[in-house]
């Protein structure tokens, strides 16, 4: 009953959390949990204004402790199931409303970074940064350093990052997909447009960073640029276009990358090859695009410059 070790972390809180709450209930600490803990533990966080996904994601983690201890697992109970079912069905869909990053937004925002920035090394740092995380339909995680003790380099190391003539080829170590580390490689080409162009930025950041292992998109002092960084940065820029009112955030480039693919007429084959999603679930970074935020002259260069797909 091996966990990927984010997955345990989350299930080590969440089973804290449940014994806490029935020590402050003043409930017998009785395995296998009883239902009607249960109940209460769900009715307390629901109380607490948690997303229905969000308590059953924690009682799994009970049910999981109880099921690795050799005990019943009452998790899944009717009643359990049915009242969550009941307050999915009071809340609705909640609507993904987060902002694309489009090709346009990309262009204002490289002529941005040297004023944003502090030097010459830090504008070349995010410009790379952000057109990696364009054409690469990168999450956050497969980017940056979630922090600065981020050791796991679960992130883009300096190894995972090949240029080839006209082509940069990254390597994926693992994803919130890919529990098992399988990891994948994906392939990005020159953009139609010069400033904006991911095999240019990536080559004119080598220059500055030089080799050496680590993580690749790492300051001159060599500590590691992380996710609170790269946003905090890209919200200033994003702030100066006058864009603040719209709803962006790390995943927009992701949302970004898909959005222009399917405004460019890519099949939903293409769409889920750039995105690495092997479901239906692309639907959701999908968004509209204005032509006018896409440009008539915009190739979206991947897997050698063709229209089909990015990754292999």
């Amino acid at each position: 009953m091996a966990l990927a070790p984010r997955t345990r972390k989350k299930y080590i809180a969440a089973g804290t959390e449940f014994l806490e709450f029935r020590k402050i209930m003043q409930l017998d600490h009785a395995w296998p949990a009883p239902v009607e803990h249960l109940l209460q533990f769900s009715v307390a966080l629901h109380n607490k204004g948690l997303a229905p996904s969000t308590i059953q994601g924690k009682l799994a983690a009970v049910g999981f402790y109880a099921k690795a201890n050799g005990f019943r697992d009452f998790s899944g109970d009717f009643r359990i199931r049915k009242m969550l079912e009941g307050w999915a069905r009071e809340k609705g869909k909640v609507r993904d409303d987060r902002t694309p990053i489009s090709p346009v937004i990309l262009e204002r925002l490289g002529e941005l970074w040297g004023v944003v920035c502090g030097d010459g090394y830090e504008k070349v740092l995010f410009q790379a940064a952000a057109l990696v995380a364009f054409f690469g339909a990168m999450r956050i995680s497969e980017l940056v350093a979630l922090g600065k003790g981020d050791v796991s380099r679960n992130a883009l190391q300096f190894d995972d990052v090949m240029v080839q003539g006209e082509q940069v080829v990254v390597r994926i170590r693992s994803s919130k997909a890919d529990q098992t580390g399988r990891g994948c490689h994906l392939r990005m080409g020159r953009c139609s447009r010069e400033s904006i162009c991911p095999v240019k930025a990536v080559k004119e950041f080598i220059s500055f960073r030089g080799t050496g292992q680590g993580y690749f998109f790492q300051h001159a002092d060599k500590s590691p640029l992380t996710k609170y960084q790269f946003w905090r940065l890209t919200d200033m820029a994003l702030e100066r276009l006058g864009v603040k009112h719209m709803r962006f955030g790390t995943h927009s480039f992701r949302i970004g990358a898909a959005s222009t693919a399917a405004a460019l007429g890519y099949s939903v084959e293409q769409i889920k090859q750039i995105g690495r999603w092997s479901s239906k679930c692309y639907h959701k970074y999908v968004r509209q695009i204005p032509n006018a935020q896409v440009g008539a002259d915009f190739v979206l260069q991947v897997d050698g410059g063709k229209k089909s797909g990015g990754t292999s």
